[in-house]
């Protein structure tokens, strides 16, 4: 997983709501995304090496943002979709984990870090700009945001891999909880796969490609194979049903490979090469 953070996979560039296909190039910063809404390819360049993406709608017009954070110096590079402006915000130092998110629900993406060595959350709400800091978590906890309680609102959460329990502050009152899912070794991949506007507790396997999720809507248990060793989980909704799909890329080749959850048919598509990372 990239710089252990959950995401977030899911890029909805041209704004059809479905996931499209894009990845990210480190070594020249250049974005390449083709748009599920005609096929169409596109190249932005946006970073440089060293750089960690952190792609969202900051603007709140309904389409991924091209975005980035830069950890020398904490801050986020952002080109508004919304008019092409360029946005630069400081927020977060070295050694933070970028975990941008909808904290205040208004609808656009909020600058955020989580700070594994005192497992503070940092935000800045976009509705008002005011700044909000959260204790949640330890050091070695994965960071995985979601909206697990359904208001809208991104929940703090993390991962904990020693033990596979999962601590969720939910934003709609306040409430801690607790949820043993997943076991050493296992990649936390939280996305709302059962479509009931909630993130649902989930994990994928690598050792032998299995996905492990609890439906949130009913608590019941899937298990589905998909990928082998070395695959990047990727779970988003790619064919617009308003249900994450079972996703994974593969490095050594570039493909994407999806499962869509309308009619269950597979889907290929080569994007991408080695060193890229998907977005």
């Amino acid at each position: 997983m990239r710089n252990n953070a959950i995401r977030w996979w899911e890029g909805n560039f041209d704004g059809d709501l479905k996931n499209d296909f894009a990845v990210w190039r480190p070594s020249n910063g250049d974005w390449y995304v083709i748009n599920s809404s005609d096929g169409t390819q596109r190249v932005q360049q946006w970073g440089t090496p060293g750089d960690i993406p952190v792609s969202g709608d900051f603007d709140g017009d309904g389409k991924t943002d091209f975005a980035v954070w830069r950890p020398s110096n904490g801050t986020w590079y952002i080109i508004y979709s919304s008019d092409g402006t360029q946005h630069t915000q400081q927020w977060g130092t070295s050694g933070d984990i970028p975990v941008p998110g909808d904290y205040d629900g208004d609808g656009k993406t909020d600058f955020a870090v989580w700070r594994p060595g005192q497992g503070n959350w940092y935000v800045i709400n976009s509705s008002n700009g005011a700044q909000n800091t959260q204790q949640w978590g330890t050091p070695g906890d994965i960071p995985v945001p979601g909206d697990y309680d359904g208001d809208g609102k991104t929940d703090f959460a993390v991962w904990r891999p020693g033990q596979g329990n999962w601590y969720v502050i939910n934003s709609s009152n306040g409430a801690q909880s607790t949820q043993q899912w997943g076991t050493p070794g296992d990649i936390p991949a939280p996305a709302d796969y059962d479509g009931d506007g909630k993130t649902d507790y989930a994990v994928w396997r690598p050792g032998q490609g299995n996905w492990y999720v609890i439906n949130s809507s009913d608590g019941t248990q899937r298990v589905q194979q998909w990928g082998t060793p070395g695959d990047f989980p990727v779970p988003a909704d790619y064919d617009g049903d308003g249900k994450a799909d079972f996703a994974v890329w593969r490095p050594g080749i570039g493909e994407w490979y999806v499962i869509n959850s309308s009619n269950g048919v597979q889907q290929t598509q080569q994007w991408g090469t080695p060193g890229d990372i998907p977005c």
